[in-house]
């Protein structure tokens, strides 16, 4: 069985996790399978926006432990199922295109790291999100000890990693770790909604948009590298083709060049 699902409307492109009778719990091949699907669109210019979600009742459960338990892996397989983890999250974090999590049911350890790696969190609200590691003598990945505390604040970054309670999509939205919290039934028209307006604005302006955010740059650095980031935009045709639009007062249609 396909381990990735990938379907496409327009200009998005919906990435499903596929173990659901695992409830999508992380494997090599999955995560092997996402990297290449996540590549893959990235490098698609007609790709704007990329969902990622699971199928059945999680979004994803984390490492199957059920594998960990058998003791199968090699020191070396260890290394390779921990490297093909940061992977994927350096993958949602770093590419051009911007992806929306779309989570339903769990998302733990390693499924809540790569909903925290995407650039928007759409959450159902009775969904649960959680990082165990700490409490089962694991640690976390997907650089989430460098991304959680700038999303929600070492305070409570620090709560949620080393207590590793569980949260709903509800207080994942109070924290301002969520864009949105819906009822389950609206959860993918919600995230393909997102996404839809995120296909309308300007590819080259929002990938480097997502460096500079990702970089985080110090403040006399990024006096210096705004302007530059403008005047190699300032060359682009889309450049052009937004102050036409926007003196023309249409709506601009970008083309990625």
């Amino acid at each position: 069985m396909t381990t990735v699902l990938v379907t496409r409307s327009g200009s998005t492109t919906t990435l499903a996790l596929n173990r659901p009778e695992r409830l999508n719990a992380v494997s090599e091949e999955l995560y092997q399978a996402l990297i290449d699907a996540l590549v893959e669109a990235d490098n698609d210019p007609q790709v704007r926006a990329v969902v990622l979600t699971g199928t059945g009742r999680a979004f994803c459960v984390g490492a199957d432990l059920k594998a960990h338990k058998a003791g199968t892996r090699s020191p070396e397989e260890q290394a390779h199922y921990l490297d093909l983890g940061q992977k994927v999250c350096e993958q949602i974090q770093s590419m051009g295109t911007p992806v929306v999590a779309a989570v339903n049911g769990y998302a733990l350890g390693a499924g809540a790291e790569m909903a925290v790696s995407a650039d928007f969190l759409v959450i159902a609200e009775d969904a649960q999100m959680g990082f165990p590691e700490v409490s089962i003598g694991t640690f976390v990945g997907g650089g989430v000890t460098n991304r959680l505390p700038r999303l929600v604040g070492l305070r409570r970054a620090t709560d949620m990693l080393v207590l590793g309670e569980r949260f709903t999509g509800r207080q994942a939205l109070n924290w301002g770790l969520a864009y949105a919290a819906v009822p389950g039934d609206e959860l993918l028209d919600t995230a393909h909604a997102l996404a839809e307006t995120l296909a309308t604005k300007a590819p080259l302006s929002l990938a480097r948009m997502k460096a500079a955010l990702r970089r985080n740059d110090p403040l006399e650095v990024a006096f210096e590298t705004e302007p530059q980031e403008l005047l190699a935009l300032m060359a682009t045709q889309d450049w052009a083709e937004g102050v036409a639009a926007f003196a023309e007062h249409r709506t601009p249609a970008f083309q990625g060049k």
